[in-house]
């Protein structure tokens, strides 16, 4: 099984931070695991950054969900115009309510190991609080405005835990205690499924 230390967390999350983890899944492909902690590294030890790591971020901008989810919003969502505040319950979803979104899942890696991105794939629908998908989603949906991006990393311990996703043969899709990115896009909400 992989195990991902405190180090790497701290790494992955100075990435997350710093702008360095993809903002598309058509570009997963560019920075994989050990180039990350590369440049994660060198920019804790002041070396230069790349060109594209220029760009200051605020460490304000990385959230996280109250069960411990980190995210940095890519693109702002907004209310729907036919509820521009909210008070109709169109914005944020709630438990109960349906979510469909867009998602790109990266292993640890960086490798994608699943997504609705591919060509002719279909979102994902889910009623929200109902474990039909892993905590980590669930959580971070709940906080996010319809046409929302974000970039998230998601811990072990919300995604699938120390069983990961293996066979009986011992071959796992996703390792043991892996922590995983996503790639998320919030669409809409909805009271039935859509």
């Amino acid at each position: 099984p992989t195990r991902v230390s405190v180090g790497s967390m701290l790494l992955l999350a100075a990435a997350l931070v710093v702008g360095l983890l993809p903002t598309t899944p058509q570009q997963s492909h560019v920075l994989g695991r050990r180039p990350l902690m590369g440049t994660a590294a060198s920019a804790f030890l002041g070396a230069a950054l790349p060109a594209s790591a220029d760009v200051k971020v605020d460490p304000k901008a990385v959230k996280s969900t109250k069960s411990g989810v980190k995210y940095v919003v890519v693109k702002e969502g907004k209310c729907p115009i036919a509820d521009p505040t909210g008070l109709a319950g169109s914005c944020l979803p709630e438990p109960g309510q349906f979510a469909v979104i867009d998602y790109t899942g990266f292993l640890p890696s960086g490798d994608v190991f699943d997504t609705t991105e591919k060509k002719g794939g279909k979102a994902l629908v889910f009623k929200i609080g109902s474990n039909q998908v892993i905590k980590g989603l669930d959580d971070l949906v709940q906080e996010m405005l319809p046409g929302e991006e974000v970039q998230a990393l998601v811990p072990a311990s919300l995604a699938y835990g120390s069983k990961g996703v293996c066979t009986e043969g011992g071959e796992c899709l996703i390792p043991p205690d892996s922590n995983l990115k996503y790639f998320v896009r919030f669409k809409k909400t909805a009271l039935v499924p859509a």
